[in-house]
């Protein structure tokens, strides 16, 4: 691929803050090996995005003494001041790489700053990446498109009695954020005792709540991937939490290396398998998605499969499914990132783009 010049965002506003270090810097191992120019911007906590002159490795956390980077709108421009010689320096860039998770980057919102900035951004759509992380919103789209969902409730601003969640959703349910990532805010809840303590957690963390019926089965996992318009479903992966984990949440992901084993590829039926890998394709049309995107389900003992969400920026951290379900369907990792960056969404439909006829 011709040489390019990108700016690889990493960190943020999000708690995901740390997970994103991690994808960022397999990310540019690989980018580097495709011989790309990596400007490396580091968003700390408050949301400044600093500019890390890289050299040897990749920075370990977001820099607070690192230059404050400038976006001139209109212009795929990035200016920061250096820190020796006082002097703007001036980057042009071809596109923008969000290795970003949860709100402030995988909701739409710096792909819109993209598009302002009339610059090429990896991933989908400012449209279909706030629709993939808003899961009330995801899920009413699969509902209306006839794919079978976890049954819910959305709460803004109300919080249901206990039996009223009951009698709707059954005794054994999941609470969480509606737009939050990596199992962050989440709680399995059984009875009325912790139900208070986790909805207020999960309403510190966003707006809007969901409260989910559990889903006895198998979670299972399917990565698609957009080439020259076509979409390839990668082998599917099935996760199964260890130990005390009844669910994979955020310190089996990241913290626990005992917490959970990953299978890769799940063993499934071929008829099963590709039931899966169909889902996915039209879940990632339904929901308006573009270039790359993980999808989510859970098998049932009857082999029923329900979706439950899809994740527009998957990570890319040593332990995340999608770069090793597509490496085991033939993708190595730098391989990968190539196929992504030529699915870079341009400037001219990045807001207003909404699905393709695949």
């Amino acid at each position: 691929m011709a040489a390019m010049a990108l700016g690889l965002v990493f960190g943020g506003r999000s708690p995901e803050h740390d997970v994103s270090l991690l994808s960022a810097k397999r990310i540019y191992g690989a980018l580097l090996e495709l011989g790309c120019e990596v400007h490396c911007i580091g968003i700390d906590r408050s949301g400044i995005w600093r500019y890390h002159n890289v050299s040897d490795s990749f920075p370990r956390a977001v820099d607070g003494s690192a230059p404050v980077v400038s976006i001139r709108l209109g212009y795929p421009i990035i200016f920061y001041e250096d820190t020796r010689s006082g002097e703007v320096c001036e980057v042009k860039l071809d596109l923008l790489f969000p290795a970003l998770h949860g709100p402030w980057g995988e909701d739409g919102t710096i792909q819109g700053l993209a598009a302002m900035s009339n610059l090429r951004c990896v991933g989908s759509s400012t449209l279909g990446s706030a629709i993939a992380m808003d899961k009330d919103i995801t899920k009413r789209l699969l509902r209306a498109e006839g794919i079978a969902i976890t049954p819910y409730i959305a709460c803004v601003q109300r919080m249901p009695p206990w039996d009223e969640v009951v009698a709707k959703l059954g005794g054994s349910i999941y609470v969480k954020p509606a737009s939050q990532g990596s199992s962050i805010g989440v709680q399995r809840i059984i009875n009325a005792d912790k139900y208070e303590l986790a909805f207020a957690e999960a309403a510190s963390l966003d707006d809007k709540v969901l409260l989910e019926t559990e889903i006895r089965g198998r979670e299972i996992e399917c990565g698609i991937l957009q080439v020259d318009g076509k979409l390839i479903a990668s082998e599917p992966g099935e996760i199964i939490p260890l130990g005390p984990h009844i669910y994979y949440d955020y310190v089996a992901k990241y913290a626990d290396k005992n917490g959970a084993r990953l299978c890769i590829p799940a063993v499934l039926s071929e008829k099963t398998k590709m039931s899966i890998q169909a889902l996915s394709k039209r879940a990632f049309k339904c929901l308006g998605l573009s270039s790359f995107a993980r999808i989510d389900f859970f098998l049932t003992e009857d082999e029923e499969i329900i979706l439950n969400e899809a994740n527009s920026l998957p990570g890319f951290t040593d332990v995340s499914m999608y770069p090793q379900m597509f490496g085991h369907s033939g993708y190595s990792l730098t391989g990968l990132i190539e196929k992504i960056l030529d699915g870079a969404v341009g400037p001219a439909r990045s807001v207003f783009h909404y699905g393709q006829g695949f």
